[in-house]
């Protein structure tokens, strides 16, 4: 059995999240280990699942996505 690659998501577009993990979803090469809509809650949850791949938005709520970056 292959590993499947895990991806994150952090992004304040919810619509964004949702198509973006459907789409990934499809395929047997990619996980979604889970979504976040602000920085506070993407560092917690990164630290946590630590995935393969970041789709990170840089505006986000609370903490910007460079802030996100350097806290992980």
């Amino acid at each position: 059995m292959e590993h499947a690659t895990t991806v994150f998501i952090a992004d304040s577009a919810e619509d964004f999240c949702l198509g973006l993990s459907a789409a990934l979803q499809r395929s047997d090469s990619f996980q979604v280990a889970g979504t976040a809509s602000d920085g506070e809650q993407a560092i917690r949850m990164i630290e946590e699942k630590q995935p393969d791949i970041l789709v990170l938005d840089l505006m986000l709520p609370k903490k910007d996505g460079i802030s996100v970056l350097k806290a992980i």
